[in-house]
């Protein structure tokens, strides 16, 4: 899935029209997955194991 085929999807999932807010809100969850499939792809590359409880979350805080 790329970014136009996430934007389409989450269209879907709104009744009403989309404004700057609900775009800006799909867009920084875009990159939170593309960073968490990119983090976990380097790693498998890499052969080394995720350590802990890796939920997809950059900050290990949370």
């Amino acid at each position: 899935m790329n970014e136009t085929e996430y934007l389409q999807f989450c269209k879907k999932q709104v009744n009403g029209p989309l404004n700057e807010e609900d775009l800006v809100t799909m867009l920084t969850a875009w990159g939170a997955i593309n960073y968490s499939l990119g983090y976990k792809n380097a790693l498998t590359d890499n052969n080394i194991e995720s350590k802990g409880d890796n939920t997809g979350s950059a900050d290990p805080a949370i």
